[in-house]
Order: structure tokens, then C-alpha cells, then sequence
């Protein structure tokens, strides 16, 4: 199959899971920051605490500019299968395609009850640390069959996360969807109000140009009007001059133009009807005809007395055609000079 993202023979894929790589970290990742001010928090049904990071400890309660009806199931570290995978730095690109393989080779339950989540815990120049949690499915929904509040009857509107540690993962599958909606429509909402004062920043520096423009604006109207008073007679002057050089050109042009026409004439006249030509060519006074005759040389003969042409060559014998009975014939002069 071709690679649709291959340009000149080059394969673009990495590039593009690079720049995901990167978008996901600005995102996500606890260097930007982002997803530490804007994500809403989750309340926990095994727990009389909240979460405002995927991994960061429980804080007592929900802003009031949070989304209510939001809720997060805990896992305790009894109930999992945590590991910690140290990789190379490089691998980031594409840990998640590794850590799939890592949890089909390290689960000890059937692929539909196995459920899991990682994250990337601590990274430097070189490597990167990952924390993997494995749980069943089964496991899960008997915590949430326990806990849940009687306004939560759909284990896939919770959030789950396990406990690795000192870390909180969360697990796939399950209910991410309503918080990440809400930060995506804070993100939205920030970035449309920091468009807002770049728009207005732009508007106040442009104000003084937009002045000077105006004022541009009267005096190309002045110079404008000046210049079509003076337009006519400079147009009719131009023409004249344009109108001259054309004059000129015609004249050098024509200064050494052979006369053809009359040529061809005088040529065509003492041809016989008789005498096809099949080919002309003309280089200055020099003139090439090719045809076919009767008798080529009676046709040579009556060019070289007609006074027309002189240096009268063949430049081949003649031959005779088998089919029409014809010589062909080649023939070269100097046309003589009619100026």
C-alpha cells in the first residue's frame, strides 16, 4: 500500500507522529501547565475527596466553576498490576503502540477483562519513566457496582484511576469524555480572549499608521490630480515618439527585404505546366527547388536562359520514377537581383 504520507519519496510519518507527540505534551503534560489551571475537577465516589489532576493528590472539593456530575472511581493499589518501564527517550513517539504489546504480553486476564492506563511519570535527556497499571474489568465494575450514587448508573459516565505509588493513573476505556470536553471548551474560550487582545494590541498600534495613511491618502489625491492636467500632452508626445521607432524599425526592416514575390513569379512563369515542384526552399537569394519533369534537364536548360536565375546547379543526377515515369529532380541557383 502506498504511504499517503510520503512526499518525493520521503517518508513524512514520523514528522507528523512528532508534531501529535508535541501537541499531546502542550496539552497534557505538566511542563505547560495548561491542564493544570484549565482541566475541571471529578468527584470521587469511593471517597470523600476530589481530583483536579490525573495525578496529583485528592483535594477536598469541587471549585463551584467546576461541571458538576462528573465522577472519578479510585482503584486501590491492592486491586492492580503496577509497573514502572524505563525507555529510551526516543521511544516517546510511540509508546503507546509499545505499551499496547506490554500489556498483551503482561496481563494475566483475557483480552475483553483486561483494562489499563500508563503515563509518563519523570523523563530526562535520555529516558523516560512510565507508569503501567493492568486491572481486570471485572475488578472494576464491582468497585463501581459498590459505590456508585444512585444519580450514576452507567459505569462509562465515571472516570477510573488506579493508584501506582505515589501516582494516579487513569484507565482507558472508561469515562474521559465529559471533562475533556469541558477543558477543551476552556482552552477554547482562553485562547479566544487572548485572540481578542492581540486583535486590540494590533488595533491600538495601527491606529497612528492608520492616521498617517489618511493623511497619504489626501496628498497621492493631489499629486493625482496634478498629474492628469499634465497627462495629455505627455501621452501625445509618447505616442509620437512610439509611433516614430516604429517607423524606423519598418524602415531597417524592410531596408534589406529580397522581393520574393516577384521572384516566384517570374520563376512560376517559365515553368512548365508540366514540371510539379514538390518542395522550395529560400536562404537570401540562394533558392533550392525539388519536382519532377519529363525531362529535368530541358527544365534546367530553360531556367538558365531565362535570365532570372544564375549558378545553376544540380546538386543530384536525376532519376527517373518507375511508377509516374518522371525524373525527380534537385536544383540550386542565385536568384538575380529585381531591386
Amino acid at each position: 500500500m502506498d504511504n499517503q504520507w510520503s512526499l518525493f519519496g520521503l517518508d513524512l510519518s514520523r514528522s507528523v507522529d512528532i508534531v501529535r507527540l508535541a501537541l499531546y505534551q502542550l496539552l497534557w503534560g505538566e511542563e505547560a501547565g495548561l491542564k493544570q489551571k484549565f482541566y475541571p475537577t471529578a468527584k470521587l465516589i469511593n471517597g470523600d475527596a476530589a481530583t483536579s489532576e490525573p495525578y496529583a493528590k485528592f483535594v477536598p472539593e469541587i471549585e463551584h466553576d467546576q461541571v458538576s456530575q462528573v465522577y472519578a472511581l479510585r482503584v486501590p493499589a491492592e486491586l492492580a498490576l503496577a509497573k514502572t518501564i524505563v525507555l529510551p527517550i526516543d521511544a516517546e513517539v510511540d509508546l503507546a503502540s509499545a505499551l499496547t504489546f506490554e500489556v498483551s504480553s503482561n496481563s494475566p486476564f483475557s483480552e475483553e477483562d483486561t483494562c489499563s492506563g500508563w503515563r509518563v511519570i519523570s523523563r530526562n535527556t535520555v529516558s523516560l519513566q512510565v507508569a503501567l497499571v493492568i486491572t481486570s474489568r471485572q475488578t472494576v465494575l464491582g468497585l463501581f457496582e459498590e459505590h456508585a450514587p444512585a444519580d450514576l448508573d452507567d459505569l462509562r459516565a465515571c472516570e477510573v484511576w488506579a493508584e501506582s505509588g505515589d501516582s494516579m493513573v487513569q484507565l482507558d476505556g472508561f469515562g474521559m469524555a465529559p471533562r475533556r470536553k469541558v477543558y477543551y471548551r476552556r482552552l477554547f474560550d482562553f485562547g479566544g480572549k487572548l485572540a481578542l487582545l492581540a486583535l486590540a494590541a494590533c488595533m491600538l498600534a495601527a491606529f497612528p499608521a492608520a492616521m498617517l495613511g489618511v493623511h497619504a491618502n489626501q496628498l497621492h489625491e493631489v499629486l493625482a490630480a496634478t498629474e492628469r492636467e499634465a497627462r495629455s500632452a505627455a501621452e501625445i508626445r509618447s505616442s509620437m515618439v512610439a509611433l516614430e521607432e516604429k517607423v524606423s524599425l519598418a524602415r531597417e526592416f524592410f531596408a534589406d527585404r529580397e522581393v520574393y514575390d516577384v521572384w516566384l513569379n517570374d520563376i512560376a512563369g517559365v515553368t512548365p505546366d508540366a514540371v510539379y515542384l514538390t518542395r522550395l526552399g529560400l536562404e537570401g537569394d540562394r533558392l533550392t527547388i525539388s519536382g519532377m519533369a519529363m525531362n529535368a534537364a530541358e527544365y534546367q536548360t530553360t531556367l538558365a536562359s531565362s535570365g532570372l536565375v544564375s549558378d545553376l546547379t544540380a546538386p543530384s543526377a536525376f532519376t527517373r520514377d518507375s511508377r509516374t515515369g518522371r525524373e525527380r529532380f534537385t536544383l540550386t541557383m542565385r536568384l538575380q537581383t529585381q531591386k
